[in-house]
């Protein structure tokens, strides 16, 4: 697996979990943890140039300071050189049908899934 992975996850057990899935089942290398979307937009803005590779986010829907739905908006306003070659995933413990149809009208989110993360059906999609 060629690709950067940025996951957007608030829960320590979930980012554990995840990361460990990434690892095992996908053989990703590069997998950077940030708690929220601020952090995240942070991240790209730093980080993102110093990566040519294609860069995989993982974006839970429920987290405190900024939500995946209010990242995504933040996502939007980023110049397209930070955002080119990136595909975002977003999760949701609760998979309320409001997030799901907002998730699916998003032009930025590839696919929602629900929790746990269903690394299987991720790595068919790969």
């Amino acid at each position: 697996m060629n690709s950067i992975f940025l996951l957007i996850e608030d829960n320590t057990i979930d980012q554990v979990v995840t990361a460990q899935l990434l690892r095992k089942m996908i053989g990703a290398t590069q997998i950077f943890v940030v708690k929220n979307g601020i952090e995240a937009i942070e991240w790209l803005k730093k980080c993102r140039d110093q990566f040519c590779q294609p860069l995989v986010i993982l974006l839970d829907v429920r987290m405190p300071e900024m939500n995946g739905f209010e990242f995504l908006d933040a996502y939007d306003e980023l110049p397209n050189e930070m955002r080119k070659e990136t595909s975002i995933y977003m999760l949701s413990s609760t998979l309320d049908p409001g997030d799901i149809q907002k998730a699916k009208q998003n032009k930025h989110v590839a696919e929602i899934f629900s929790k746990p993360f269903p690394v299987q059906k991720f790595k068919d999609l790969l």
